[in-house]
């Protein structure tokens, strides 16, 4: 297995990139739904949540994207 192919290093970086921009988003939207439970409103910290699914199934897809990349 190499570590040079430069396609497959710019396909893994790319993918690394979009993840962590995704998790980051993750992270904040359940941040803000922390914000809104010390407010006590369970309705809009719920709501606040509703694309994390969404987006760390995306990140997920990344991530395994990456693995089976690097296998190559």
């Amino acid at each position: 297995m190499s570590n040079q192919n430069p396609v497959i290093n710019n396909a893994i970086q790319a993918n690394m990139n979009a993840m962590r921009d995704m998790l980051e988003k993750a992270a904040a939207l359940a941040q803000e739904g922390c914000g809104y439970m010390d407010d006590g409103n369970r309705n809009a910290a719920i709501g606040s949540i509703i694309d994390l699914d969404r987006l760390l199934g995306d990140a997920k897809a990344l991530h395994e994207a990456s693995l089976a990349l690097h296998r190559q």
